[in-house]
């Protein structure tokens, strides 16, 4: 995969659109103005072609304004991209709640959009507008290159789990300030991986993979290596592991006490400190007043992900009526992208999250870890606090304490503050009044395992061996979604 430096580019204008039951909201920097009926909508909306659009939160609403079978949903691995106007050809995109509770949406978009101008970036999708930033950051052409077939195996998701489903009092949230942009410029990624001898020093602070048998003692309170046990699936285990992953998690295992003999093992060819300049300019964006420094935050968490991209599990919904009550799927046919082979770059920054996690979070704190969500851990109140804990980036702090938390699964809880007497609503990639719903929705459900994730479950720890309970586990994932 070839890197560019970003090139000057003549930035389209944005609007801002909220949509309603035959209604939308239009807001640019022209002006504002609520277009009602189906004609008008119209006609605003070809009017609009030539603007970079957005709306707020859900794309699915745009359905409402001028009838569902005028629309075009593009959607990857399950979620929702894009929405295209098949008789204008105009496409939306959400700003995905950055911009909720603001009491100027407009002007917060306006302010990011500013701040990502000031570095050549012109408005297009966040993940579209997170790539360009990191281009910015380049001063010459990279090219970064490693077999897909063997580095795919070693990108995992977070670390999610629970002690058990249920009503815990007087404890406290904690997380890693910034996790994943603190971890992306922690050190150089490896732009390309070279074969070197199975007894080489797995250093962690090279990015490094190498495939290893691990046997992990069963007496180790929380297993340090993720292994996948079905396309979609992931556990932590215990007993005897093959499988492929980061020097950087290997050497964590290793220090724990875990036996590793590796059979493969690749190291970097090429370093670059790829992302130094680019979290200089990142962080920036986290100034910016209102809303606009949730917009920087999401711009800038949408980079590394991209490194893991795979052009298949694509599909376009169409609606048969103007109602939306019925829709068809057409699944597209996979594309080949140059991502695949930038995937050990992903796997090595996930990695980084995840031993910090485990070393520093879970063995390093007192107690039980009540739940425990990639970056972030609740804790009784009485817990030690990590050792790396402050106010920098990459470092852990207090989040919120809780008088009392309602854990029904990984990353789905419910808990009152010590400030505020009221439910708040946890639920992964969910806004709190989407939590909420969800919690009534999935009322019954009391479970370890991590279900909500759009692309991977995650089941509780269990030993590799004990194919009883994995094959259980796997099918009670199964009956909850």
């Amino acid at each position: 995969m070839k890197l560019e430096p970003l090139t000057s580019q003549t930035p389209k204008p944005i609007a801002l659109l909220t949509p309603g039951n035959r209604q939308l909201y239009v807001e640019t920097v022209y002006g504002k103005q609520l277009f009602t009926g189906k004609r008008d909508i119209e006609n605003a909306l070809t009017k609009l072609t030539d603007f970079v659009c957005y709306v707020s939160s859900g794309l699915q609403a745009l359905t409402r304004t001028t009838g569902a079978t005028q629309w075009l949903l593009s959607t990857w691995h399950g979620r929702d991209v894009k929405m295209t106007h098949v008789p204008t050809g105009l496409t939306v995109t959400s700003l995905r709640h950055t911009l909720d509770g603001s009491t100027d949406p407009f002007g917060d978009l306006i302010r990011g959009i500013k701040w990502l101008r000031s570095y050549g970036v012109k408005p297009a999708s966040l993940s579209s507008m997170s790539w360009q930033l990191l281009r910015a950051s380049l001063s010459k052409p990279l090219t970064i290159g490693a077999d897909p077939e063997l580095t795919r195996p070693a990108f995992f998701g977070g670390r999610q789990q629970i002690e058990k489903p249920q009503l815990y009092r007087q404890t406290k949230s904690i997380d890693i300030r910034a996790a994943y942009p603190a971890a992306m410029a922690a050190r150089p990624v490896a732009l390309s991986l070279r074969k070197v001898h199975p007894s080489t020093y797995l250093n962690p602070m090279e990015a490094g993979i190498a495939t290893a048998t691990v046997h992990v003692p069963s007496d180790l309170p929380h297993p340090p290596l993720p292994k996948r046990v079905e396309e979609n699936a992931i556990q932590f285990q215990w007993g005897t592991l093959h499988g492929t992953w980061t020097w950087c998690e290997l050497q964590a295992a290793i220090q724990l006490g875990c036996d590793v003999q590796v059979e493969d093992c690749y190291a970097p060819r090429r370093t670059y400190d790829l992302f130094g300049t680019w979290w200089e300019m990142a962080r920036t964006g986290r100034d910016l007043p209102g809303a606009a420094s949730n917009f920087a935050k999401a711009v800038a968490n949408s980079t590394w992900g991209q490194f893991a991209m795979r052009g298949g599990d694509r599909g376009e919904t169409q609606w048969v009526d103007d109602k939306g009550n019925e829709s068809f799927t057409t699944l597209l046919p996979p594309r080949g992208m140059p991502h695949q082979f930038a995937v050990h770059v992903a796997a090595e920054i996930t990695s980084r999250v995840r031993t910090q996690t485990l070393l520093e979070g879970l063995y390093g704190t007192t107690g039980t870890a009540i739940h425990t969500d990639t970056d972030g851990m609740i804790i009784y109140k009485n817990a030690q606090l990590p050792t790396n804990t402050g106010p920098g980036f990459g470092q852990w702090s207090i989040r919120e304490t809780m008088k009392v938390v309602e854990i029904r699964a990984p990353q789905f809880y419910r808990y009152k503050s010590d400030d505020l007497d009221q439910w708040q609503y946890v639920a992964s990639g969910m806004t709190p009044a989407q939590a909420a719903l969800t919690f009534d929705r999935y009322g019954t459900v009391r479970t370890c395992i991590a279900f909500l994730d759009a692309t991977d479950v995650t089941l509780p720890p269990a030993n590799a061996h004990d194919e009883a309970t994995i094959t259980r586990l796997l099918e009670e994932a199964k009956n909850i979604a």
